[in-house]
């Protein structure tokens, strides 16, 4: 009985995070609808993207991945040896150790930016630029501090098996973004003016949902004032257990900065890191759903394996979670490459973001898309490794293909523009995949037979589903003419993905992909 309501706990808890996901999702949608046709992609726009780059990067370095990794089975064996107030202070002691990590980086971040030569921050010499550039660094860099502590509460509250404000806090910041577009368009103010004050709602945005999270924390009993204390044991547990993920975690996150900023300065045209950022946010979409979900949902099964030293089980489990992620993340690649033009016709070519804007972005967005296979590999792959001890393979793989990348991009970008930043992209994380899945042959049973069949029978039927997207692309593009936003979405959009994804489910089933049997279970 206390199973079953255990179950249904889980199930409420799941749709609740799944809802809000969702609604979270669609407000993103209509968020960078209203930057894009607000500052298209010029000078504007390319400030802000690479200013939102910078917090976003010790987001998801201290805030939502190494430390919310690690301290939730620190705090989850607290709460279970000395109960909630063991909790509270173990919670208080990494509060405030984050704190103060936070409002050094703060400080010395904005003092460098201030002391920084406006030469250096100037693209083609503009020196206007360089003022707006600055000026949005130093207000968006505070916006690192609430989201970080937001992540950490979240964690916290997860582990008293409460998710409904922590997973509405997306959505929360989406409706404080959107709100600021609109007024910040409202009045007479120059498109500088009006992506400072977006900036500024988005640190209040980032201040409301560390107040919303307050309820969660005081129903967990985690409550808590931040104190200091560098000696505490958990603190030193969840510091030890971050520096290897940091190391990992950083070279991604540097990646993404190394190309914002290598888009600004080296390639000639203006607002290409605009352009590389709304490809990337339509490759995030389908990374997320099928990449990280499924690591997420393999890993404790691997690890279970490699703590029990089953390497025969962990390559089975790892061959059978390759060809799931290969029979989803193929179609999802093909499909996304195929109608790149009609998503960013649709969803994002108005106002000042012009069709010559969304040619460009959808070719950038087309050459990513073939990334997303190899972007799940690895997310498959990498905890493959973690589950047999190994941090430092993954890291080094990672730390090689992202020199070898910078390089590639430094000699690339000024000539070919911001397409070759996206195809670099490409061949490092192919490259990177590739060399995980060889570093995994050494160490367990060769025994990739369902994957590399998983992957000629979603190329095989990814056939029938490309050409029928493009002639249902081509149909209704016809049938809805220069109809409104909804007629478009609703016909030119969506019935072209609902063909493409019907045709691919028949001929991957007539192939034999059991795997689709297999991910509805």
């Amino acid at each position: 009985m206390a199973r079953q309501e255990g179950i249904r706990r889980f199930r409420r808890a799941a749709a609740g995070i799944a809802g809000w996901t969702l609604a979270s999702r669609v407000l993103g949608l209509v968020r960078d609808r209203l930057m894009f046709t607000t500052f298209g992609r010029g000078p504007e726009s390319s400030a802000f993207w690479l200013a939102w780059t910078v917090p976003n990067l010790f987001r998801r370095l201290l805030g939502e991945g190494a430390l919310s990794a690690v301290f939730v089975p620190v705090l989850t064996r607290r709460l279970e040896r000395d109960g909630a107030a063991g909790a509270r202070r173990s919670l208080a002691t990494v509060l405030g150790a984050l704190l103060l990590v936070l409002g050094v980086l703060v400080v010395l971040g904005a003092a460098a930016v201030l002391v920084m030569p406006a030469a250096w921050l100037a693209r083609d010499g503009d020196l206007r630029y360089a003022a707006h550039l600055r000026e949005l660094l130093l207000v968006l860099l505070p916006y690192m501090l609430p989201i970080c502590v937001v992540a950490l509460a979240s964690a916290a509250q997860n582990v008293s098996g409460r998710f409904a404000l922590p997973a509405l806090a997306p959505f929360v910041l989406n409706l404080f973004w959107i709100a600021a577009l609109l007024v910040a368009g409202g009045g007479e103010r120059s498109l500088a003016d009006q992506a400072v004050l977006v900036g500024v709602a988005l640190v209040v945005g980032g201040l409301f949902q560390v107040l919303l999270q307050l309820p969660g924390l005081r129903r967990s009993e985690l409550l808590v004032a931040p104190r200091l204390d560098l000696g505490d044991p958990d603190l030193r547990d969840t510091a030890k257990g971050m520096l290897p993920m940091l190391l990992g975690l950083s070279v991604v996150q540097l990646n993404v900065l190394a190309n914002q900023v290598l888009a600004v300065y080296l390639v000639p045209e203006t607002g290409a890191n605009s352009v590389l950022f709304l490809a990337n946010r339509l490759l995030e979409f389908p990374h997320a759903l099928v990449g990280i979900a499924l690591g997420t949902a393999v890993f404790p099964l691997l690890s279970s394996l490699g703590d029990q030293r089953d390497r025969e089980g962990l390559g089975r489990t790892l061959d059978q979670a390759l060809s799931l992620g290969l029979v989803v993340a193929v179609p999802a690649a093909v499909g996304l490459l195929a109608l790149a033009p009609e998503i960013v016709d649709v969803l994002f070519v108005a106002g000042r973001f012009t069709a010559a804007d969304g040619l460009e972005a959808a070719g950038v967005t087309g050459i990513l898309a073939l990334s997303l296979p190899a972007l799940v590999a690895i997310q498959v792959l990498a905890r493959a490794h973690y589950a047999l001890g190994d941090r430092r393979t993954p890291v080094r793989i990672s730390i090689t293909m992202f020199a070898l990348a910078l390089v590639a991009n430094l000699v690339l970008a000024p000539r070919f523009g911001v397409r070759a930043l996206a195809a670099t992209s490409t061949v490092s994380v192919t490259g990177n995949a590739a060399l995980l899945l060889w570093s995994m042959r050494r160490r367990l049973p060769p025994a990739r037979r369902r994957a590399w069949r998983a992957l000629g029978v979603a190329v095989l039927a990814s056939v029938p589903m490309v050409v029928t997207a493009r002639l249902a692309a081509d149909r209704c593009a016809a049938l809805v003419g220069g109809g409104g936003l909804p007629a478009r979405l609703a016909v030119a959009l969506l019935v072209p993905i609902g063909a493409a994804a019907l045709v691919y489910l028949g001929a991957a089933r007539l192939l034999g992909a059991d795997e689709l049997r297999l991910r509805r279970r």
